[in-house]
C-alpha cells in the first residue's frame, strides 16, 4: 500500500455577506461610503464610527469580514467574544477574491437601495487597506472609486513604483492614507514609502501621520470628512 497522499480538493461554497447600513434623508441617489473593519472587529464596531466619518448625505455601509476569530486578549471563557477578519484562506489570491466578491456584492446592494454606483468611496482600517488598494486598480463595479481611505494599514507588499502600473480607474481615484506614529504594526520606517507608492497609481494622494497607536485617531475624523465632502460627492 502506498503512503498517504495530500489532495488539494476545493469546495465551492457561498460566503455569507453581512452589512449594516445607515441611509440619509436626502433625495436619492446617494454617494456611498463602504467601510471595512480590521482584524477581530465587527461590522457594528466599524459602523459606530461612520456618523463621524461620512459627511451628511452619504449612504454609509459597514461590511463584516467572512471569517470569525477570537478577540486577542479575550480568548478565555465559554462566552469569549468573536471578531471577524478577511483572511479566509492561506492562499493570498483566494482572500483577494473573497474580498472582491464582498465589495462587489455590497455595491450591488447599495445600488439597489438608493446608492449611486458611480460615487462609491472605500475605507479600510488595518487589515483590508491593502486589499482595497489592489481592488481600486480594477474596480468590480466598472466605475472608479471616488476616494480610497486607508487607516493604520499598509500598501500591497509586492508593489514597486513601476509595477503594477496605474490604470485609468485608479488615476481617477483619490487616496487618503493615515498612519500613526506609535503604530506597532506600521512604524514610520515602514510607512515612509507609502505616499510615493500610492502616487504612482492614484490621481490625488495625501499621506498624513498623526499621533496615536493602532486605532482610528480622533484627529483623523475631520480630515476624512473633508476629503469625502470634496472628492466623494
Amino acid at each position: 500500500m502506498s503512503g498517504p497522499q495530500t489532495v488539494d480538493a476545493r469546495l465551492s461554497i457561498a460566503v455569507p455577506l453581512r452589512l449594516l447600513a445607515s441611509t440619509p434623508e436626502t433625495p436619492r441617489p446617494w454617494p456611498v461610503l463602504l467601510a471595512l473593519h480590521g482584524y477581530a472587529m465587527t461590522a457594528e464596531e466599524m459602523h459606530g464610527f461612520l456618523p463621524r466619518l461620512a459627511p451628511p448625505g452619504f449612504l454609509a455601509i459597514s461590511i463584516e469580514g467572512p471569517q470569525s476569530t477570537l478577540v486577542p486578549g479575550k480568548e478565555s471563557g465559554i462566552d469569549s467574544p468573536r471578531g471577524f477578519h478577511w483572511g479566509v484562506s492561506p492562499r493570498a489570491e483566494e482572500n483577494r477574491a473573497v474580498h472582491r466578491a464582498a465589495v462587489e456584492a455590497a455595491i450591488g446592494w447599495a445600488a439597489a437601495n438608493g446608492g449611486d454606483p458611480a460615487r462609491v468611496s472605500l475605507l479600510g482600517f488595518s487589515q483590508p487597506t491593502s486589499f482595497n488598494y489592489r481592488l481600486a486598480l480594477a474596480p468590480p463595479h466598472g466605475h472608479p472609486f471616488r476616494v480610497l481611505i486607508g487607516l493604520c494599514g499598509g500598501v500591497p507588499g509586492e508593489w514597486s513604483e513601476a509595477e503594477p502600473p496605474a490604470t485609468r480607474e485608479s488615476r481617477a481615484a483619490s487616496a487618503l492614507h493615515i498612519s500613526t506614529r506609535e503604530d506597532p504594526f506600521y512604524k514610520p520606517a515602514k510607512t515612509e514609502t507609502f505616499e510615493r507608492l500610492l502616487a504612482a497609481r492614484f490621481g490625488d494622494v495625501t499621506h498624513r501621520v498623526l499621533e496615536g497607536g493602532h486605532r482610528i485617531p480622533s484627529a483623523a475624523l475631520p480630515i476624512i470628512q473633508e476629503q469625502l465632502a470634496v472628492r466623494g460627492l
